[in-house]
């Protein structure tokens, strides 16, 4: 027989059970994730990235989800960078700084024109922001030295890094120790120049005039000497390859130029 105190709790409405008075509530949220990591174990479950889903639903940890998302880290980290960068643009001297965005005049039509001091503007921001401005994410930094001459010029370590030198003359230049990672090199006057030291890093030679310069200890590591868009080759006659680092690989691209003489090729190795 059913006492009657059993049939009474028996119309009494369930109530859910709630954690005891002093217990942490974080420890109850990750027993019941544990829970449901286990009970899922049968379930269709796999890793996309950080996030375990299971029968196309996400399994969040609640130590992960009381944590800030990673896009408002991103964010966050973001605006800062931006912040320094537009810190470092306002600090560049010269004559005309442009706004966010818009690429500066040619340094040819700055006042004072093509002048040594000319090759500083933004120098800090291209020489820690190479990719960005050789790639024109940074158009506000970029340095455009078209139609300038430097021929036989001292430019010992200058920053010409994300440069455009395109259209611009340095035959007989000295620009030994610099930097010119990413710059954009083509149709370039570097005939005689000594260029020992100086960083080329992925800079475009392409038809650019090289005859007679002298690579010495420079880097070249996926420079290009190749033809530009007329079809021009860059001229490597009497080229100073000895010395240069470059991998076989690009060394071996060099060796595509039918103006490399045989003193270059047999400096690059070619086959």
């Amino acid at each position: 027989r059913r006492c009657r105190h059993c049939a009474m709790l028996a119309t009494l409405p369930r109530v859910s059970a709630r954690p005891r008075v002093g217990s942490n509530p974080s420890t109850t949220s990750r027993a019941r994730a544990t829970a449901a990591r286990a009970s899922s174990s049968s379930s269709s479950r796999r890793r996309v990235g950080d996030v375990d889903v299971v029968d196309g639903r996400r399994l969040v940890d609640s130590d992960a989800a009381s944590s800030p998302p990673s896009r408002v880290v991103s964010s966050v980290l973001g605006a800062v960078a931006s912040a320094s960068l537009a810190l470092a643009l306002s600090a560049c001297p010269g004559p005309a700084l442009a706004e966010a965005g818009q690429k500066p005049p040619p340094v040819r039509d700055m006042p004072g024109g093509c002048t040594i001091e000319a090759l500083d503007l933004f120098k800090d921001t291209r020489a820690k922001f190479s990719l960005e401005v050789g790639t024109g994410a940074l158009p506000e930094a970029i340095l455009d030295l078209g139609g300038c001459d430097y021929s036989g010029a001292d430019l010992d370590g200058k920053v010409l890094s994300g440069a455009i030198m395109s259209g611009a003359n340095f035959e007989g230049a000295i620009f030994t120790g610099g930097e010119a990672s990413r710059a954009k090199a083509v149709g370039t006057n570097f005939r005689g120049s000594v260029l020992r030291g100086t960083n080329f890093y992925e800079v475009s030679f392409a038809g650019a005039d090289l005859r007679g310069a002298d690579f010495d200890n420079a880097i070249l590591t996926n420079a290009r000497f190749g033809r530009d868009g007329g079809g021009n080759w860059a001229q490597l006659d009497g080229v100073n390859w000895e010395g240069a680092l470059l991998s076989s690989s690009d060394a071996q691209r060099a060796c595509e130029n039918p103006t490399v003489d045989d003193y270059g090729r047999a400096i690059l190795g070619c086959r």
